[in-house]
């Protein structure tokens, strides 16, 4: 466990001497990271904020986040739709008539949901056949609390004793869940009116 905490230390101590180009280094290494929709993001968000600080490490997560899964979408509904063109064109237009009247809504709420890993959300959002700029925007929006939440949490976690005492508590507070929680309630709660008023 030494080790680690020395290894910190000294990612620490490179960054300070070479601040500019380790910020270069991380985020074209987070972008490349998110264009793949890799396994680990939770680790590689935090240690954004551990490292470079909370605002500094957001505007890493968030912008990398959301290019990297533009890319991702970009080239796997290309792949798709070559390979896949007939059953790609079926269930693209059944996706997006469901969403159609409600797709912000519906977009920021798929993003905000804890759980589904991001190559599961990203494949989903492939099928969908609705603007680039939504896509972009709603996933900016829904991933902006867990970005804000892990960079913070990271940045808390720069001071290596309280590293030692982490929790999963440290990191999903009462107060945070309640938040997401009442996101959720109030994008559902507009999709629902949406659809009464279009009855």
């Amino acid at each position: 466990m030494e080790y680690i905490f020395t290894l910190l230390n000294f990612i620490n101590i490179y960054i300070d001497q070479n601040y500019f180009f380790s910020l270069l280094l991380y985020f074209s290494f987070l972008l490349l990271f998110f264009s793949f929709s890799l396994p680990g993001g939770t680790v590689i968000i935090l240690a954004s904020g551990f490292f470079f600080d909370f605002a500094i490490g957001f505007i890493i997560n968030i912008s990398t986040i959301t290019i990297g899964s533009m890319i991702f979408i970009f080239f796997s509904q290309t792949i798709m739709k070559k390979l896949f063109k007939k059953s790609f064109d079926k269930y693209s237009s059944k996706f997006s008539s469901i969403i159609k009247n409600s797709s912000y809504e519906y977009l920021i709420l798929f993003r905000l949901i804890i759980g589904p890993p991001l190559l599961a959300q990203n494949l989903c959002l492939s099928f969908i056949d609705i603007s680039k700029t939504k896509i972009f925007l709603s996933t900016m929006i829904g991933f902006t609390p867990l970005m804000f939440l892990f960079s913070y949490t990271g940045s808390y976690l720069a001071n290596l004793t309280d590293l030692k005492n982490v929790s999963i508590s440290n990191i999903f507070s009462e107060e945070f869940l309640f938040i997401i929680i009442l996101l959720i309630i109030i994008i559902i709660i507009r999709i629902r009116m949406k659809k009464i008023n279009n009855k």
